[in-house]
């Protein structure tokens, strides 16, 4: 069992379950993530390589990959600030 993420109500964990209470197509919601740009953040499906909306890879990081997001989220937060 899981919980509906838009309304709470226990629900199967079963592939294509559907909320009884609001409708929400559980399955859906938990194959799906937020795009790692700071400045995108769209949901979308984990089965994507790339991000449609902003063209931001989801795959395969190495290590530097994570240095540029946090540093391009460093540099975007001290720039909000002044």
């Amino acid at each position: 069992m899981t919980k509906c993420p838009r309304c709470g109500k226990d629900v199967s964990s079963r592939p294509g379950t559907i909320c009884p209470r609001c409708g929400l197509k559980v399955s859906e919601v938990n194959q799906k993530t937020r795009c790692p740009e700071p400045s995108c953040r769209a949901l979308i499906s984990k089965k994507l390589e790339y991000c449609p909306k902003c063209g931001c890879k989801l795959k395969n990081y190495n290590f530097s990959d994570f240095i540029k997001m946090a540093r391009c989220k460093i540099d975007e937060t001290l720039n909000e600030k002044e």
